[in-house]
């Protein structure tokens, strides 16, 4: 209990010192856990490609503007469940997950199938989002100045098909604006946030759960997640059981209430995440 008390009051002193200064969307986390210890919840990731290399991560495909995504892929030891995608200039620019082909999943009657697309590099059926333009990832990318302003990015994009640019949605960055949107009020959890599932319903069917949710805290977002009806093996996914869906969802749709578990990945675009308290 000690320990966990001085790391709150050092991550409470930082989060005081970025407040007269620095981007709010400064670091790149995965993974939630009960352990703030642990070295697998509340992973940093990499948001410099020289950062990624140093710290081991491979390359996997290069920046091309003719794939369905835009980036540099960067994965670490084969792990599919957090891709990193840095721009050309080297810098991050989105995140991809990654489901095996073999397992046959998203189905063909899934409502947002076109949310995963097929890398054929590495035989994976891929969702995607991306932190800045998909526009400018391959053809510009970002400066150093532009970096050390914006962080980890500027908005957050979603890709629901196969072209990166006019396939990819832009989430609000101000939680007072989602109220235009379909996107559903859930409920708040400490080191989380305040969830957002799109177009939840009591009587919706498993076809029409939408595979990610968005996060805020004091009214921003600052974070977001995957959320996949099926069982993805890595130490990086989390598997919450129908007993705890109701701490993520004001009501939890029925057909949700049957199924064993789902793989979920909680992002993290803050340095912070033990202070998210919604």
């Amino acid at each position: 209990m000690q320990r966990l008390i001085l790391l709150l009051t050092f991550v409470a002193c930082s989060r005081a010192w970025d407040l007269f200064g620095g981007p709010s969307w400064d670091g790149l986390a995965v993974t939630w856990g009960p352990n703030p210890f642990s070295s697998v919840y509340f992973d940093q990731l990499p948001r410099t490609e020289s950062a990624a290399q140093s710290d081991g991560w491979t390359k996997v495909s290069d920046c091309s503007e003719n794939s369905f995504f835009r980036g540099k892929q960067y994965m670490k030891n084969n792990d599919a469940a957090a891709v990193v995608l840095f721009d050309k200039n080297g810098y991050i620019a989105g995140i991809q997950v990654g489901v095996p082909v073999s397992m046959n999943w998203p189905t063909p009657s899934m409502k947002y199938k076109s949310n995963f697309n097929y890398d054929s590099a590495n035989n994976l059926m891929v969702q995607t989002a991306y932190f800045v333009p998909p526009r400018d990832i391959c053809s510009v990318g970002r400066s150093q100045s532009q970096y050390d302003s914006e962080g980890t990015g500027s908005n957050l994009y979603l890709q629901q098909g196969p072209n990166p640019v006019t396939d990819s949605v832009l989430v609000p960055r101000l939680e007072a604006e989602i109220g235009n949107t379909n996107w559903v009020k859930g409920n708040c959890f400490y080191t989380m946030g305040q969830h957002y599932w799109y177009e939840l319903r009591d009587d919706m069917s498993l076809d029409d759960f939408y595979p990610a949710f968005l996060l805020y805290n004091s009214g921003e977002l600052n974070g977001f997640g995957w959320a996949m009806d099926t069982n993805l093996v890595s130490p990086r996914f989390e598997h919450p059981k129908p007993n705890v869906f109701d701490k993520f969802m004001k009501r939890v749709p029925t057909v949700l209430q049957t199924v064993d578990q789902l793989s979920t990945l909680h992002i993290y675009m803050d340095d912070y995440p033990l202070l998210n308290h919604c």
